[in-house]
């Protein structure tokens, strides 16, 4: 089963990266947030997932530590996100496919 999962600064907070979060929201692909971030800095996260209808059981902080962890944990197909370092661990360390968002909407 395909899940997505987007980093939120510099990717979902983006028009586009909320656009390709919709898309896979009206395709039925569950999608995640996984976000550097730590609670504390939760209030936006929260919000856009409000709007966009990601439930909150699906949005995940790592308090600064690497995301690949979450990301093998929750089993997620695709990741997208904004930071090189990231990608580059989630690809060598995971099944998932980690793109840079400006990269994939190239394609």
């Amino acid at each position: 089963m395909e899940k997505i999962s987007f980093d939120f600064d510099g990717t979902l907070d983006t028009q586009k990266g909320r656009e390709l979060a919709k898309k896979y929201i009206l395709e039925g692909i569950p999608v995640y947030i996984i976000t550097a971030r730590n609670l504390r800095a939760s209030a936006e996260v929260y919000d856009t997932a409000r709007k966009l209808g990601i439930p909150r059981n699906q949005i995940y902080f790592t308090g600064g530590r690497d995301k690949w962890h979450t990301v093998k944990r929750l089993k997620i197909t695709r990741h997208y996100d904004n930071n090189p370092k990231q990608i580059d661990l989630i690809n060598q360390n995971t099944d998932a496919e980690a793109l840079k968002l400006s990269a994939a909407l190239k394609n």
